[in-house]
């Protein structure tokens, strides 16, 4: 439980009964096209391990968004959005800190927090794998970031017993929907052996939902981590696109808002990877989302977004969490 409570603690008790229901379904191999049934374990993230590519994101997405909205910054929704994503990482093995912040907004102070679980690696070198919690006051918030929410949790568990070369320090970021305040003070709190013992960041901000996936660096920032997660792609054999050259950028680079930003305006490299549709436009590189701005909308929820759009999600998650898992696990070709 976080250190920030809910009334009575009822709510919080209804949304990890709806997390065990998600995690159970793992547990039990009930996910359509699963590879093989899950073995039974002891710890649920071996169960995880065990089910097709992106279908326990796909279960936690969908439970997350309806049993959790709206979850806009320094409200109950967002104390049990909290809630939910604490008691993933314990039900997953992760012992999770709770890094609770006061920062500035354009309408005041914000009282929010981080959740942090850490993944120890062959080395004490780390990336830094991050999704907002948070939502728009519209809709379930179920594109932007109840999928990023799913995948974060979901990579999180199948590597848990595997190794990797890095340090893996997973944060669900809070009140991102405010100005990028989560990842902005976890980023500006990092000490001097923390910074210096970060090699990337990668971003996970609606990676599901919009037409295709893709994979952008921070305008002016490094950019090997983008490119080792487009390599990996192709070795995989999943379509993975970029952003188009925009007003003197090149392609590849994004300046839309978002969590990655604070990290590479520390020269760290970064991977924002999105189902955003890029365009251009007189003002530069621009995010857009397709139907008319799906995200911060009423109809950035589960039941449109899937009758709509039937297949999407499940498909985007699948490559997503294929992609993760091989750069999580494999020696990063890192460049300047």
């Amino acid at each position: 439980m976080t250190a920030l409570r809910t009334r009575g603690g009822l709510l919080a008790v209804a949304v990890a009964a709806a997390l065990v229901v998600a995690i159970g379904l793992a547990a039990a191999g009930a996910f359509g096209g699963c590879e093989q049934a899950a073995k039974k374990a002891g710890r649920p993230s071996a169960a995880v391990s065990s089910t097709a590519h992106g279908a326990v994101a796909n279960v936690l997405a969908k439970t997350f968004a309806t049993s959790v909205h709206p979850r806009v910054a320094d409200t109950w929704g967002e104390i049990e959005a909290r809630e939910f994503v604490f008691n993933a990482f314990q039900q997953y093995g992760y012992f999770p800190r709770t890094q609770e912040f006061l920062a500035r907004s354009a309408r005041g102070r914000v009282h929010s927090a981080n959740i942090i679980a850490v993944k120890e690696g062959e080395s004490a070198e780390r990336l830094i794998v991050g999704a907002h919690y948070d939502s728009a006051p519209l809709g379930e918030g179920y594109s932007d970031n109840a999928t990023g929410i799913g995948m974060l949790l979901e990579t999180a568990a199948r590597i848990k017993a595997q190794d990797t070369p890095y340090t893996i320090v997973f944060v669900a970021f809070g009140a991102e929907e405010k100005g990028l305040l989560g990842s902005r003070y976890y980023a500006r709190t990092m000490n001097d052996l923390e910074r210096a013992a970060t090699i990337g960041m990668i971003d996970l901000d609606a990676v599901a939902g919009g037409t295709m996936l893709s994979v952008t660096s921070r305008f002016g920032g490094p950019t090997w981590l983008r490119d080792d997660a487009l390599s990996a792609a192709e070795s995989l054999g999943i379509p993975l696109g970029t952003s188009p050259a925009a007003k003197g950028r090149p392609a590849g680079v994004s300046v839309a808002p978002s969590d990655d930003e604070p990290f590479a305006l520390q020269d760290i490299a970064t991977a924002a990877f999105t189902a955003t549709d890029w365009t251009a436009d007189d003002t530069g590189l621009a995010a857009t989302r397709m139907d008319g701005r799906l995200w911060h909308s009423r109809k950035d929820t589960v039941a449109y977004v899937n009758r709509t759009y039937p297949g999407r999600v499940k498909r985007q998650l699948a490559d997503l969490s294929r992609i993760l898992e091989t750069l999580l696990t494999s020696k990063l070709e890192k460049r300047p």
